[in-house]
Formats: C-alpha cells, sequence, structure tokens
C-alpha cells in the first residue's frame, strides 16, 4: 500500500510537466492545440461522399420541367407571292420587249432618213449628168442618115462619154424609170393628153425626156404623152 501511494505523485507531476511544455512549445510556435473534436482528413472524405450521394439524388428526384415548343411564325401565303412574281417577272418582260421595239423601229428610222438624205444629195449632185446626157440623146436622135467617115468617128466619140455617164448612174444606183403602160403620177409627168386609137385610156403613147430615179425616190420624172 505504501508503494502505490507513492507512485501516484509522480504520475501527476509528469503529467503537468508535459502540460508545461506544451503551453510553452504554443507560446514559442503560435500553434493551436490539437482539439479533439476537429475532423481528421478521413472523416471529410466520408462527409463529402455522403454530400455528394444525396445532391445526385436530389437531382435524379427533381422532375423535369418540360421546354415549351416554340410556336411557329406566321409565314405569308408561297403561292400569292409566286404569283405576284409572275406577274412581276411577265411585265418586266412586256416592258423590255416595248423597248426593244421601239429601239428597233427608232434606228430603222434612222437608216431611212440617212439614206433618203444620201439620195438626195446624190441626185442634186447627179443633175449636172443627167442634163448632159439629155443633150446627148437629142444630138443622137437627129443624126443625118448619111455620114462620112470623119463624122462617124466624132459620132462615134460621143457614144462613148454617153455610154461612161451610163455607168456612172449606174454605179451610183440611179436607175431610169420605165416610161410603158400605165401612167403614174409619181414617176410621171405629162405633156399632152392626146386621142388615141391604139393605146388605152390613161396610157403612155411615147416619152418626151427620160426620168431618174434612185431606189424608191424619184431624181426628175419622165416626160411623157399620155393617150385620154
Amino acid at each position: 500500500m505504501a508503494k502505490r501511494k507513492a507512485e501516484k505523485p509522480i504520475t501527476g507531476e509528469m503529467e503537468s510537466v508535459e502540460t508545461k511544455d506544451n503551453e510553452q512549445n504554443v507560446e514559442e510556435t503560435g500553434a493551436q492545440p490539437e482539439d479533439s473534436s476537429t475532423p481528421q482528413p478521413e472523416e471529410m472524405v466520408e462527409a463529402g461522399n455522403e454530400a455528394d450521394i444525396s445532391e445526385a439524388d436530389i437531382v435524379e428526384e427533381t422532375p423535369e420541367v418540360e421546354e415549351a415548343e416554340p410556336q411557329p411564325e406566321a409565314t405569308p401565303n408561297l403561292e400569292e407571292e409566286l404569283e405576284l412574281a409572275r406577274q412581276e417577272a411577265a411585265q418586266n418582260l412586256e416592258n423590255w420587249q416595248r423597248a426593244a421595239a421601239e429601239l428597233a423601229n427608232y434606228k430603222r428610222r434612222q437608216e431611212e432618213q440617212l439614206k433618203l438624205q444620201r439620195d438626195r444629195i446624190k441626185g442634186e449632185v447627179l443633175q449636172g449628168v443627167i442634163s448632159a446626157l439629155d443633150d446627148m440623146d437629142l444630138a443622137f436622135q437627129n443624126l443625118p442618115t448619111e455620114l462620112d467617115g470623119q463624122l462617124v468617128g466624132w459620132v462615134e466619140g460621143f457614144r462613148l462619154v454617153q455610154r461612161k455617164l451610163d455607168r456612172i448612174l449606174d454605179e451610183q444606183n440611179v436607175m431610169p424609170i420605165t416610161s410603158q403602160g400605165q401612167f403614174d403620177p409619181n414617176f410621171h409627168e405629162a405633156v399632152s393628153y392626146e386621142e388615141s386609137n391604139d393605146h388605152e385610156p390613161d396610157t403612155i403613147i411615147a416619152e418626151v425626156r427620160k426620168g431618174y430615179q434612185i431606189g424608191n425616190r424619184v431624181i426628175r420624172p419622165a416626160l411623157v404623152r399620155v393617150a385620154k
């Protein structure tokens, strides 16, 4: 009994010494004494797993909310749009065709006017040639029946000039007006109206002077005698 009582104070002294050492270490290092209530790492891991499991269970148990389907937008009638597009295309085509026709008519009128202007200028220039041919025609109509050698050469020379002038008119598309058949005031000019048993009324009896034309344009009408 005496031994046990002697040992007990030693234990208390040791505990007090350890307590003092711990307090001294805390004061020197500033570290907090270990708390038996602080959770250990293993306990934190187990708690985290329990939290994950509980959150997953909550997510699975949460009822899914159906998303609202988008309402179809009001679209215009495609058939009406197509019909309007067809009408617009037809109108554009009609306008284009009308413009093309007007342009073609304008070009044709311009070409006709230019041609008429060229023919008018050409006819004015060729008036002198035509007058010279008139004089030669008149001279050849009054040739004597008998000619000696010298006059024959002289006449042939003038006939050569006449043929050259006729060639010039041909190259310029100047054609003589026909003075046969029915009288036409657009191409003929009557110098007289005569009674004739051999010709129908308003037909040409004879040509007094040649007429010429360029295409449909008359440079000079033909002078003719007409039956009545």
